[in-house]
C-alpha cells in the first residue's frame, strides 16, 4: 500500500536539497518571522455596489433620487414619448450595477503575451478574484495554475498547493498540473481541478511550458493566492509577487503514489523586492546542509527522458 506520510517527507527532503542550493535561505531551519508590507499593496478591490449619489433636486424628474428612474422620465427629457420603444418602464439598480460589473472585468481583446514584467502593475498589487489578475495580465487563466507559450511558461499561480511543496518566499518548489479525471467524482462531479489524481502526470501543455523556462531563461511571473498554505500568502486575494527563473525540472512520485513534474524557482534580484521582510537577519546561505552533489533529488534510481543509466534523475538542468 502507497504510504503517504514517507512520500510526503521524502519529496520534502529532495525539495529543501533543491533550494538549498540556490543558496538563499537555510530551508533546513525554520523561517524567522516574516513581516507582510500591507501599506506597500496596492488592493483593486471589486466592483462597488454602493447606490450612485442622489441627483441635483432642482434637475430631477420623477422616479427615484437614488439612480432608479422611471423610463417615461428619461424620456420625457429626451423629447420622446414612453410608447415609443417598448419593454419596462422602469431601469431598476441592479441593471445598472451588472453593467458596471461587466464593465469592470472585461479582458481586453487581442493582447499580447508577453515574458517578463507588465507595465504599470508594480510587485505587491493584490486584486480580491483572479478575474482581475487576467483583465491587468499578470495571469490571464483564470482556474489553470500554469499560462503557458511556446517558448516557455509566462505566469503562474500559487493557490492551494501540495503539502510537500517548499515555500522560502525568495524561492520555492511548485508541482505540475495534470493527472487528474477530469470527469470528476460522484461527490464532486463539478469540482474537477481538485479531484484525486489518478495517472501520472505528462511532460505536456503547461508542464512543458514551464520545463521550456529552464532552457530559455524566459521570466515568470508569480501571483500567490489566499489559498495558499504559505507564510508568505496574503491573507485576502491574489498578489503580484514579482518574477522568478525556473531553475530546475525533475519528475518523481507524487503523494498520491502517480508520477509528478517538480519545478524549482528562484526570485529575480533586478525588481523591486518582494512584499515581505524578516524581522531579523535570516542568517547565512544555506551550504552545510547539503553535499558535494548539491540540488540532486532522491529520485537518482529513476528512469531518465534519455535512458542513461548514469543519470537517473528525469531533470532539465
Amino acid at each position: 500500500m502507497h504510504d503517504y506520510e514517507a512520500v510526503r517527507l521524502k519529496n520534502l527532503e529532495d525539495n529543501r536539497r533543491v533550494l538549498a542550493s540556490f543558496g538563499l535561505l537555510d530551508p533546513f531551519k525554520s523561517l524567522p518571522s516574516i513581516i507582510k508590507k500591507r501599506n506597500a499593496l496596492t488592493v483593486k478591490p471589486a466592483p462597488s455596489r454602493k447606490r450612485p449619489a442622489p441627483f441635483e433636486l432642482d434637475s430631477f424628474v420623477g422616479g427615484s433620487v437614488y439612480g432608479t428612474i422611471r423610463k417615461s422620465a428619461r424620456l420625457h427629457l429626451q423629447g420622446k414619448d414612453a410608447n415609443e420603444e417598448g419593454g419596462s418602464l422602469y431601469v431598476g439598480l441592479d441593471d445598472c450595477e451588472e453593467e458596471n460589473e461587466k464593465s469592470a472585468s472585461k479582458v481586453p481583446a487581442h493582447r499580447p503575451n508577453v515574458y517578463g514584467a507588465i507595465p504599470d502593475i508594480l510587485v505587491g498589487t493584490a486584486w480580491s478574484t483572479r478575474m482581475e489578475c487576467c483583465r491587468d495580465g499578470i495571469h490571464r487563466p483564470t482556474v489553470a495554475g500554469i499560462h503557458g507559450g511556446v517558448n516557455g511558461a509566462y505566469s503562474i499561480a500559487l493557490s492551494g498547493g501540495y503539502e510537500d511543496d517548499v515555500d522560502l518566499g525568495e524561492c520555492f518548489t511548485y508541482t505540475g498540473e495534470g493527472g487528474r479525471d477530469l470527469k470528476g467524482t460522484k461527490a464532486n462531479p463539478k469540482n474537477l481541478r481538485t479531484a484525486p489524481q489518478s495517472k501520472d502526470q505528462t511532460l505536456t501543455r503547461g508542464n512543458l511550458a514551464l520545463s521550456k523556462n529552464v532552457e530559455t531563461g524566459n521570466p515568470v511571473r508569480v501571483i500567490r493566492g489566499y489559498k495558499l498554505d504559505s507564510p508568505f500568502a496574503p491573507e485576502e486575494g491574489y498578489r503580484y509577487d514579482g518574477l522568478y527563473t525556473v531553475e530546475k525540472c525533475w519528475f518523481t512520485t507524487g503523494l498520491s503514489g502517480h508520477g509528478v513534474w517538480k519545478f524549482a524557482l528562484k526570485r529575480c534580484t533586478d525588481q523591486t523586492p518582494p512584499p515581505w521582510q524578516y524581522a531579523t537577519d535570516p542568517g547565512s546561505p544555506a551550504k552545510s546542509s547539503v553535499s558535494s552533489d548539491e540540488g540532486k533529488t532522491g529520485e537518482e534510481d529513476s528512469q531518465t527522458s534519455t535512458g542513461s543509466d548514469e543519470t537517473k534523475t528525469r531533470r532539465i538542468d
